[in-house]
């Protein structure tokens, strides 16, 4: 049995706090492992995070939708803003992991470590608005 849920929030950081609530109802109501919750919370907010810090170029209020769904043993959120065109799949850099610390150049890390913790990722634009789809067997 299929179960969604849909929040908008608008582009400003302290939004964590609105999804971080949402994620955990959804999660409470459908008996999640708490490993797969946070695995999820973790990318949900650094895709988020990086959506607010570099997806506008103006300083105006934008709404972002995020929709949950559980589908049999399978979550998939996904993530629509009207931001810039930007696929996080193609064209973050890559994590530098070669270089000592203080070395590395910045950006990568979030998406990397998000790629490990979900079991898929698709991106598209239609409409003028980006769509990240993120996938995690539960």
């Amino acid at each position: 049995m299929e179960s969604s849920r849909t929040l908008i929030v608008s582009n400003r950081i302290e939004e964590i706090r609105t999804i971080e609530k949402f994620l955990t109802e959804f999660s409470e109501q459908h008996d999640f492992p708490p490993d797969a919750v946070f695995q999820i919370q973790l990318s949900l907010e650094e895709i988020f995070t990086n959506v607010v810090s570099y997806g506008y170029d103006d300083d105006t209020e934008h709404d972002i939708e995020i929709v949950l769904s559980k589908n049999g043993g399978a979550i998939t959120i996904e993530i629509a803003d009207d931001g810039r065109p930007f696929d996080p799949l193609q064209d973050a850099p890559e994590m530098d992991a070669e270089s000592a610390l203080e070395e590395r150049r910045v950006g990568g890390a979030g998406i990397a470590l998000t790629k490990t913790m979900m079991t898929d990722l698709r991106y598209h634009r239609d409409d003028g608005r980006n769509h990240l789809i993120m996938v995690k067997d539960l």
